[in-house]
């Protein structure tokens, strides 16, 4: 660990263009100036993570991986559709704008993520997660960071298991001693003990190369809060080198009566979320006392509390706002109970003896912070103490009651939503299935004497004119790639897919904590698929809207001809504009779509010359118009084919 006394060498803030950025955003990996970090701060460590360049303390490869990052142009992949677009350009600030403008532009790039290139492969998302994970798995093994950032940012896990290779991205950046692509992974997330196929972790396969740095930062990430904790109230960290994990101040902070027993009846999962809670308001008070010493920061405000986290329950944001207002003795007592409790849960994870079942619900509070703010004036007495003990544990009992019928009651509502949902798509089957029907039966009526452009003047004498052939080259159904890829069974959506096992889980599964025993099975959320079979279902249903467009454009242009009405040319633009719906609503680009383009111009300048055309010159014409209408319905049906073969 380094502390650093001097400018680095580089830049302007990524945001806004100041020049001698103090900050820098780690997961973001750009340099930022006082006004926009004091957005970034707003924002919370989900979405930024900052610290002061000069006046924090930083890891020597943390800190170099984040200058290499900003050197390497990453900026540009948070802004890749500005440069295309001039007109999103403009919406960037300047280093002399308000902080209003700069604020909005920042958490329309950072937080809502609307400038990052989005790959339209993403609509297959489980194929997609798999391509990204391997392509993550090849490319930290060499010293190109930006690919690798690239790809965790498109959603590449960094716990990703190959099983082709039978481990991690963070197994091969350590195999091939690539250290800032460790940081880089250990930032968004990766495991240093998640084992691989022979049960080795990344920790494991650093002890026998010779950077020992590399091996040192694995251990430190290992106990990366603790270690936090321990230096918030001792000011010195554990030497894990040799053998001392965890360090306990044996003066200054001590214990509330009955917190200890309150904190062994958590389980693994909700002591992980206090810990995550806490070790967040410590690194604001950190950060926020480097805030309040900069000259230059007077004029902005503070963050006197730990920013709402969307992804958190209402419960859960209040108490780590709550948080904020714990006064120092208070929450130096909640550390220390906190790391005596960590070393004892470590302890028996490392004996190997089954996790303690909680004795209080999930949507208990964690801490003691929700119910009055007069609880942080002063330290309670011991009868206090124990009555809200046992008052907590009756309080509790009947909260598990009324969390478990609510459940049950959200659980038959779902039920009846699903069913509901269920009779509706089985009512649009049926609906579009009898669309169908009678088009086809329509289509059937229309009479050609020739496919090969020797199409004579005959009309059917009801009206509903055109090309016999177009019923063999329309209406295909894309349900069924739909039906290929995913199936119902019980309710459920389960995903045909090499990486997901009978039990609907993804292989390499990460432990729901870090005290359990790890497995190399990872669940697929149900949503997930849920989201994919709804796009899917959505996609398929616009292409089929379009081909029909297509048929009743070119049945409307058979009755134009046959009335002798001019408005030839408004129905060869509905059947462009049905074709280029189409097209856009096909991610294909061949030969195929080019001639069907070709076709529909086609189409449009021979609609034009008929209707500017005499009584001698009109047959052709028509003639040249029939055979434009009858190449678009060919190649319709070719470019939707080859589309449900894929």
């Amino acid at each position: 660990m380094s502390r650093i006394k001097s400018k680095q060498s580089t830049d302007v803030c990524g945001d806004c263009g100041s020049t001698e950025p103090m900050w820098a955003s780690i997961n973001k990996g750009i340099l930022l100036c006082n006004h926009c970090c004091h957005t970034h701060r707003s924002l919370g460590r989900h979405v930024s993570i900052v610290k002061s360049i000069q006046k924090s303390t930083w890891p020597q490869s943390l800190l170099t991986m984040v200058f290499e990052l900003n050197n390497g142009g990453v900026n540009n992949i948070w802004e890749n559709q500005i440069i295309k677009d001039p007109k999103l350009a403009k919406r960037k600030p300047s280093p002399t704008d308000s902080l209003e403008d700069k604020a909005k532009f920042i958490k329309a790039k950072h937080q809502n993520c609307e400038f990052v290139f989005r790959s339209q492969t993403e609509d297959n998302m489980v194929c997609y997660e798999n391509e990204l994970g391997k392509q993550l798995h090849a490319s930290v093994r060499s010293n190109n960071l930006i690919t690798s950032f690239r790809l965790l940012i498109q959603g590449a896990d960094p716990n990703y298991f190959h099983d082709e290779k039978g481990s991690t991205p963070l197994h091969a950046s350590v195999k091939a001693n690539q250290l800032l692509q460790a940081e880089l992974l250990m930032v968004y997330g990766a495991d240093p003990t998640y084992p691989d196929a022979n049960g080795k972790t990344a920790i494991d396969y650093a002890r026998q190369t010779v950077n020992k740095t590399l091996m040192q930062r694995l251990i430190e990430s290992q106990f990366e809060v603790t270690d936090k904790f321990s230096h918030y109230l001792c000011y010195r960290k554990p030497d894990h080198s040799q053998g001392v994990d965890f360090l306990i101040p044996t003066s200054g902070a001590r214990s509330h009566p009955g917190s200890m027993d309150k904190l062994k009846k958590l389980s693994n999962q909700i002591f992980e979320e206090l810990v995550k809670d806490v070790y967040d308001e410590v690194d604001r008070r950190e950060i926020e006392a480097i805030w309040l010493g900069s000259a230059d920061t007077i004029d902005l405000s503070a963050v006197p509390f730990l920013p709402v986290d969307p992804s958190l329950s209402t419960t859960r944001n209040q108490s780590r706002q709550k948080l904020g207002r714990f006064a120092s003795p208070e929450l130096n007592a909640l550390i220390y109970d906190i790391l005596v409790d960590s070393q004892r849960r470590q302890k028996l994870s490392d004996k190997g003896q089954p996790r303690q079942i909680s004795q209080l619900s999930d949507d208990d509070p964690l801490y003691d912070s929700v119910a009055s703010d007069d609880d942080y004036a002063v330290v309670p007495s011991e009868e206090v103490l124990d009555q809200n003990q046992n008052n907590s544990i009756v309080q509790s009992e009947r909260m598990k009651n009324e969390l478990l019928s609510k459940k049950l009651c959200e659980s038959a509502d779902t039920i009846k939503e699903l069913k509901s949902e269920i009779g509706n798509l089985k009512g649009l089957i049926e609906h579009l299935s009898s669309e169908n029907h009678d088009l086809k039966n329509r289509l059937a009526q229309c009479e050609v004497s020739n496919f090969n452009g020797n199409i004579t003047n005959k009309f059917v004498s009801n009206g509903n004119s055109g090309p016999q052939s177009l019923d063999a080259y329309l209406m295909s159904r894309p349900q069924e790639e739909l039906n290929n890829q995913f199936s119902l069974s019980n309710g459920k959506v389960i995903a045909d897919n090499n990486n997901i096992d009978i039990d609907g889980k993804k292989k390499g599964q990460r432990p729901s904590s870090m005290y359990e025993a790890r497995e190399r099975i990872r669940p697929v959320t149900n949503w997930q698929l849920l989201k994919k079979s709804k796009q899917l279902e959505s996609k398929n249903q616009t292409i089929m809207q379009c081909t029909e467009q297509v048929t009743k454009g070119i049945s409307e242009l058979w009755k134009c001809i046959q009335s002798g009405c001019d408005n030839h040319i408004q129905c060869a633009e509905k059947i462009r504009i049905a074709v280029v719906n189409l097209i856009k609503a096909l991610p294909m680009e061949n030969d195929t779509v080019k001639h069907l383009m070709d076709s529909v111009a086609q189409l449009q300048t021979n609609c034009v010359g008929l209707e500017n055309s005499t009584s001698v010159t009109s047959d052709n014409f028509i003639q040249k118009v029939r055979s434009s209408a009858y190449q678009i319905a060919k190649d319709t049906k070719e470019l939707v084919t080859k589309y449900n073969a894929h």
